[in-house]
């Protein structure tokens, strides 16, 4: 039989079968040598006026043919023995049967009991197959079983979860693409039909839209690869005491336009960190960047640095509004804004952190975040040595 069921009654059957006939033979032979060893002791003369037994099958075949003992014991042997040997050969197969029988039934039973919660999941699985998420099997009880079936709802709330990111993430991509675009598009629809000149600063404005564009489209691909494991990485001693600070005079000149200053708590005697320079490099400036998109004018930027064991501690902390509590999960989620009325321009992309989160850990690393609301929030990077 091709089903489970099938294969664990026939397997219930073949061991009482086996077991029976396991118990028929060694009992078989038992008796034999038990009969050996009577005859032995029986005495016996034949006379010419004996009466003549002539040899048989009997219910013991294998007797015939073996010697003078096997000779003289079916001569010697009367009815009562041969009633005995048949009616112990007759119990034999009622007992095979009878067996058999019970296993069967016993079989059906067990295999009904052991295949229902499987027919339950592959069931599920066929309906998830064909795109119904929303599946959720009982858990039967606390052994193997349960615990396929509470896999099988765990993988399926995954599944509902990726599939909610998916649908989400292709809504913020639309929406993302979408403004630049259509700024694009009726500025340069004006311009065909003369109704908007191409003067030097329209130009200017558009060639902006299309670098927005193209970083979009830069990070998109980024964070894919990232998250995939298949970001390339040239890996080579760095000095990221250099970096870092290379990191905050670039940027120093923009916050301080904004009325930022970025301070440097960086520790001396730095060993080198083993990792993509352009990469770490781009952690650095994101975390800054974010930093001093949410720093108000007057606030301060401090950029730390330190050798802990066998990592090295990469900090960046604000004297923002801070983070709410229900938000801090979700800030390295893509496109997450901390006020969603923020344009592209003025409030990012809403990849920068999630970028961040996927480099680190590209790196063997983590990054956390701890914030309070109207004091500011600290961004920590562990970044181990050697990887």
């Amino acid at each position: 039989m091709r089903t489970l069921q099938g294969r664990l009654i026939i397997a219930f059957a073949a061991v009482a079968l086996v077991s029976i006939a396991a118990v028929a033979a060694i009992t078989a032979a038992a008796i034999r040598a038990e009969f050996d060893r009577y005859f032995q002791g029986v005495p016996f003369a034949p006379t010419p006026d004996a009466p003549r037994i002539t040899p048989s099958p009997g219910p013991f075949p294998h007797m015939r043919d073996r010697g003078p003992m096997r000779a003289m014991m079916r001569r010697v042997m009367g009815s009562p023995e041969i009633r005995f040997l048949l009616q112990l050969r007759r119990a034999t197969w009622q007992a095979i049967f009878v067996g058999v029988l019970a296993a069967v039934v016993l079989g059906v039973g067990v295999a009904r009991y052991v295949t229902a919660p499987l027919r339950q999941l592959s069931d599920a699985a066929s309906r998830v197959g064909a795109g119904d998420l929303a599946q959720h099997v009982p858990v039967p009880s606390d052994d193997d079983l349960g615990s396929l079936a509470t896999a099988f709802n765990t993988m399926t709330a995954d599944l509902r979860r990726l599939e909610e990111s998916r649908r989400h993430l292709v809504a913020d991509i639309a929406h993302e693409l979408g403004t630049p675009l259509s700024v694009l598009q009726a500025n340069l629809e004006g311009m065909l039909d003369g109704v908007v000149d191409a003067t030097p600063d329209r130009l200017a404005a558009l060639h902006t839209q299309v670098r927005l564009l193209v970083r979009l489209v830069e990070d998109l691909r980024d964070l894919s690869l990232a998250q995939a494991g298949r970001l390339p990485l040239d890996r080579r001693p760095v000095d990221l005491a250099g970096l870092v600070a290379n990191a905050a005079a670039a940027i120093s000149l923009p916050a301080a336009d904004k009325g930022v200053t970025v301070e440097r708590q960086i520790a001396t005697g730095l060993p080198s960190l083993v990792a993509d320079r352009e990469r770490l490099m781009q952690i650095v400036h994101n975390l800054l960047d974010n930093a001093i998109r949410h720093t108000p004018a007057g606030g301060v930027v401090t950029l730390g640095l330190e050798a802990v064991g066998d990592t090295v501690r990469l900090w960046v902390r604000d004297t923002g509004a801070g983070i709410p509590p229900g938000d801090a999960e979700r800030i390295f989620d893509r496109f997450h804004r901390l006020d969603a009325s923020r344009s592209r321009a003025s409030g990012g992309s809403g990849l920068g952190l999630a970028i961040v989160k996927s480099l680190v850990e590209a790196h063997g690393g983590q990054v956390t975040v701890t914030s309070t609301l109207g004091q500011g929030s600290t961004f920590t990077v562990v970044l181990p040595l050697q990887v």
